[in-house]
């Protein structure tokens, strides 16, 4: 399975987001009032995480069909 590393590593990256997304929120609870930086930066990533789900579920309708190798000529003497 050539894939597993490819998921792996996504699972990985969606659980340190999770962990940013906590840590912002205690942040704006605790430390500091959110801004209008923070807030275009959030309306941001809800934007680019709303693009994540369609692109996730095009994953299953994806059908294997490899492209064709073109056999290689031998260079000429």
């Amino acid at each position: 399975m050539r894939t597993l590393q490819h998921h792996a590593q996504i699972v990985t990256d969606l659980s340190s987001l999770n962990s940013r997304i906590t840590a912002l929120a205690n942040s704006f609870k605790e430390l500091e009032v959110r801004n209008t930086a923070d807030e275009a930066l959030i309306t941001l990533m809800l934007q680019q995480a709303a693009a994540l789900v369609p692109a996730a579920e095009a994953l299953l309708t994806i059908e294997y069909d490899p492209t064709p190798v073109e056999p290689v000529e031998p260079e000429a003497p």
